[in-house]
């Protein structure tokens, strides 16, 4: 029962902490540059270019934006106050993907009124499961790459090599690399699996419904094991931090 009560505690004290630190503020900003480009397309442009530009939000504000919290709370010594709180790292971690997922899913689906409005209920329906899942995977992998990061430049170093592979499976995206050799090259890459998923909720005519099953599916486990990937990092650093 304590987690039910703490955990609403912490998503309340984040959401204060992210409006001091003016998170909302630069998220508006990147999502509003996102949009202008968005806006700047042709008239029926295809959809791979809409989804494209759609891809690149949730990785900068959801790996971009996690990464520099925790790296402020950490020089505060956030994770040292935690070890002798009634929190626990699980409700520390869920806190932030919770807050940060909502983040990137309302700067998602603000880029989707932008271009395709007027937005159909169907094609809205889509877009929030799709965004609720590449949000929650941006947010949950930054939380990842920063957990034992010593620094800003530290976690760019990890960051930069990430961000290449992700973006690879844009080959696929474009058709530059079709058929058997894209799932080869391509289908473990989490990035090919997000990108599938904004095909499917811009047109499901994009997507076959097994590549469909398979960017939600792969999506999720993806999720769940970075979760409690995050879990034992924040322990173990918060555990370092009591002693």
């Amino acid at each position: 029962m304590n987690g039910y009560r703490v955990l609403p505690k912490l998503v309340a004290w984040d959401m204060k902490v992210q409006a001091r630190e003016h998170v909302y503020f630069f998220t508006v900003l990147s999502t509003l540059a996102f949009a202008i480009a968005l806006a700047l397309l042709p008239d029926q442009a295809p959809d791979t270019v809409v989804t494209g530009i759609l891809f690149l939000d949730p990785a900068v504000v959801g790996i971009g934006f996690v990464g520099g919290i925790i790296l402020m709370e950490r020089s505060q010594n956030t994770l040292a106050a935690l070890a002798v709180s009634p929190a626990r790292p699980s409700d520390y971690v869920a806190s932030k993907i919770i807050t940060l997922t909502l983040l990137t899913f309302a700067g998602g689906m603000a880029l989707v009124c932008v271009a395709y409005w007027p937005v159909s209920p169907d094609r809205a329906l889509r877009f929030t499961i799709t965004m609720a899942f590449t949000g929650a995977l941006a947010v949950v992998g930054g939380v990842v790459l920063v957990a034992s990061a010593n620094s800003m430049n530290h976690l760019i170093a990890r960051a930069f090599p990430v961000a290449v592979m992700l973006y690879l499976p844009f080959l696929a995206h474009f058709n530059v690399v079709e058929g058997l050799w894209a799932w080869i090259l391509f289908g473990i890459n989490p990035g090919h699996a997000m990108l599938r998923a904004l095909l499917w909720a811009a047109d499901p005519a994009n997507v076959s419904a097994i590549e469909a099953i398979y960017a939600f599916s792969y999506m999720g486990l993806l999720i769940a094991i970075l979760f409690v990937w995050a879990l034992r990092l924040f322990h173990d650093n918060i555990s370092r931090g009591a002693t």
